[in-house]
């Protein structure tokens, strides 16, 4: 049984996936009025996959996280922000060989988790698919991206990966998972601030925070660098232009959640860029005026701080 702890659009995503692969999936909803709730429905998600033009129907299985059944293996897809909590919620459950695999944005969050889970194998993943729910019950695969798979301690593939891609999930393993995560961290610090600000979906960046990206991008680069991780302006400017452009029309999760009153993830992105900065005592001026820019406006609209 594949566990999955947080059922938001990326948790139910995920439970699509596997379940369709012939995986057993089981949720873990944080408390009684939610599983009650998704009960109501008898567990049924409407899902739509506009770019496969396909629509299907299924059931999904959910429990507490105080259910007395032990836990072999925890897929982790809550926000950044109540990972750590939610993990302590069920470590109890965790069988002594377990593995978890963490599908958080940013970073941050996911070596906290390390810490708390130091006698299990933890995986970290970077994932770009899109996904949004218009009802609790209903699921919108906006967009097909790509999940990489990797172990912070660079230990070898895990023997479910292989079985998981032979089921028809579309994975890939680095053995370097943390350099593929702070290449995304800063694409996120770049895409997420930007469109939740100008309240636009992301291909409006080129035209409308062209001199920003500017900024950002040489504070990005300099910043990987600083970490030893080896990527030049050119080629970290040339990605992010191509996740724009491939996501034109997304709204980014921070906007997404600013949008529905939610907790922003920005701590997990430009405040742990800052805090790496500032470790470094790197000068990164345009991160934190967008960091600044950011707070503003959270606070002027009445929407949660971090």
């Amino acid at each position: 049984m594949l566990h999955i702890l947080g059922a938001g659009s990326m948790g139910l995503l995920w439970a699509v996936r596997l379940q369709r692969a012939g995986l057993p999936v089981r949720l873990i909803l944080r408390n009684a009025e939610r599983l009650a709730a998704w009960h109501s429905q008898a567990g049924q998600l409407e899902v739509t996959d506009p770019g496969q033009q396909q629509h299907i129907s299924l059931t999904l299985n959910a429990e507490l996280p105080d259910s007395p059944e032990p836990i072999n293996f925890l897929l982790v897809a809550t926000k950044a922000y109540a990972a750590e909590a939610a993990v302590l919620s069920v470590r109890h459950r965790l069988s002594e060989g377990a593995q978890v695999l963490l599908l958080q944005n940013g970073m941050g969050s996911q070596q906290a988790i390390s810490r708390q889970l130091s006698r299990h194998r933890v995986f970290y993943a970077s994932v770009t698919d899109g996904a949004w729910r218009p009802s609790a019950h209903q699921l919108i695969w906006a967009g097909h991206g790509q999940t990489i798979i990797g172990d912070p301690r660079q230990g070898p593939a895990p023997d479910w990966l292989a079985r998981w891609q032979s089921q028809g999930l579309t994975l890939e393993w680095h053995a370097d998972i943390m350099a593929i995560l702070w290449r995304k961290l800063a694409i996120n610090c770049a895409i997420n601030p930007l469109t939740a600000l100008l309240d636009c979906p992301n291909g409006d960046l080129l035209e409308r925070a062209h001199g920003r990206l500017e900024e950002l991008s040489q504070e990005l680069q300099q910043l990987l660098s600083a970490f030893g991780i080896p990527l030049s302006l050119d080629i970290l400017r040339t990605q992010l232009d191509q996740v724009i452009r491939q996501t034109a029309t997304n709204s980014s999760s921070m906007r997404q959640d600013m949008h529905a009153g939610r907790r922003t993830e920005i701590d997990f992105m430009l405040g742990f860029a800052l805090r790496s900065a500032d470790q470094l005592n790197l000068s990164v001026p345009a991160l934190r005026k967008l960091n600044a820019d950011l707070q503003t406006y959270l606070a002027t609209h009445g929407l949660p701080l971090n």
